[in-house]
């Protein structure tokens, strides 16, 4: 095992990670950056002292799997489960955001290009499906890939002539497939449909769109980190979820475990000074409580950054109907209401307060998002094949809901 790992972003090697886990930025990123930026992450600010290994684990499990996935991944790899270094040592060649971290000693990764995956025939994709539960992400061999997460997916790249690809080497993937979950029926129509709507009522969403592979069904994800040309090239795009801003283990990710709140997460939305991802919260928030998605942790929000420095609000993802399955627990409480089918117009309009809005466009905001569902919902349901009839009327069940105590909360 390496002694020390590289960390590469967009071809500069910016910083060295030491087997105990204490990180020091290169000589090259502090010279080509000002102190203070958020290179990897605002919990990491570029700095010349080295950073301890409490901070930088966290940042690192962020980007690994989690749970079931993480222990099959350590097992497949002979490393131990909790350890951090031996597992991003394994995976780091492709991950969330624009990082590619590897030994030290390998030589600087090489352009991403989907021309260089390992073309794959249905029956392969098929195989690579079925076999998900004991080879997460696709990862095994020449394939060193990581994402968050504990539910199965697969992490495939998209070749320019369509076909699909294994992301052998420094290959990056594209899309993320996420088969049905056996215990939550319809769960990718649910997630397509919760995507497609949020698309339709005006919020920045990762394309989305579903297929079967021996009759069963997937959700393929495009990934919103990746910009491919036309040529096959990639360019990675970085970013953090809110966990790793905040210098949160992805064990904590849900409030109720002391993960962040809403009201931290506008709280570091104000300090990039980003007023635009402020207002996108308030509609994501009310569009998450529409659809019933409980499961709207620090994990399933992300902030992206720009080439200029600049960050702001990723597209959303993994937005699902949990209320569907008759779970109605939020994962962030709204105005201190922890059941997603309690959250009133109020409940919206001061926990959007709290983050320094006014009454009055917190009100704007969400009477906005409450007018474009209808239409959204009708738009969603005719795109996406087999939506049960159930999830639209939970759908309309809590616009009204919302919409019945709205004259009351802006009186």
């Amino acid at each position: 095992m390496a002694g020390e790992l590289a960390v590469w972003l967009n071809g500069v090697r910016i910083a060295v990670i030491e087997r105990r886990l204490r990180m020091a930025y290169t000589d090259d990123a502090l010279e080509r950056n000002q102190l203070g930026v958020p290179l990897l992450c605002l919990s990491l600010p570029l700095r010349d002292e080295p950073y301890p290994q409490g901070v930088v684990r966290a940042f690192l499990d962020g980007l690994l799997p989690e749970g079931a996935a993480r222990r099959t991944v350590a097992r497949d790899f002979g490393v131990r489960e909790n350890d951090t270094f031996g597992l991003i040592q394994a995976l780091g060649r492709d991950s969330a955001g624009a990082l590619v971290i590897q030994p030290i000693d390998e030589p600087a990764p090489t352009q991403p290009t989907t021309r260089t995956a390992e073309r794959l025939s249905d029956d392969e994709i098929a195989e690579l499906v079925a076999n998900l539960p004991n080879s997460p992400l696709g990862a095994g061999g020449r394939v060193r890939i990581s994402l968050a997460g504990v539910q199965e997916k697969l992490l495939l790249t998209r070749m320019p002539d369509g076909a699909w690809g294994r992301p052998v080497d420094n290959t990056p993937s594209t899309h993320i497939l996420k088969p049905e979950i056996a215990a939550f029926p319809n769960a990718v129509e649910n997630e397509a449909f919760c995507m497609r709507v949020a698309q339709h009522v005006g919020l920045d969403v990762a394309p989305v769109e579903t297929t079967d592979v021996l009759r069963r069904k997937l959700i393929v994800v495009e990934r919103y980190d990746r910009v491919v040309h036309d040529d096959g090239s990639v360019e990675r795009l970085h970013q953090e979820d809110f966990c790793q801003a905040a210098g949160v283990p992805p064990d904590r990710k849900y409030e109720e475990d002391g993960g962040p709140s809403l009201r931290r997460i506008a709280g570091i939305l104000q300090a990039v000074d980003n007023r635009d991802s402020v207002e996108t919260l308030v509609r994501a928030v009310t569009l998450n409580v529409l659809i019933g998605n409980g499961d709207a942790h620090a994990k399933n929000y992300s902030l992206l950054h720009e080439r200029s420095g600049a960050l702001r609000l990723a597209p959303l993802y993994d937005l699902m109907s949990t209320l569907l399955y008759g779970d109605d627990t939020l994962a962030m409480y709204v105005d201190d209401v922890r059941r997603t089918n309690r959250v009133t117009a109020l409940c919206l309009i001061n926990e959007a307060t709290r983050w320094g809005l006014t009454r009055r466009r917190a009100a704007e905001i969400i009477e906005d998002v409450l007018d474009r569902t209808p239409s959204a919902v009708a738009a969603a349901s005719d795109e996406i094949d087999g939506v049960p009839s159930e999830l639209s009327k939970l759908v309309n069940s809590q616009l009204a809901q919302v919409r019945s105590q709205f004259i009351v909360a802006t009186a």
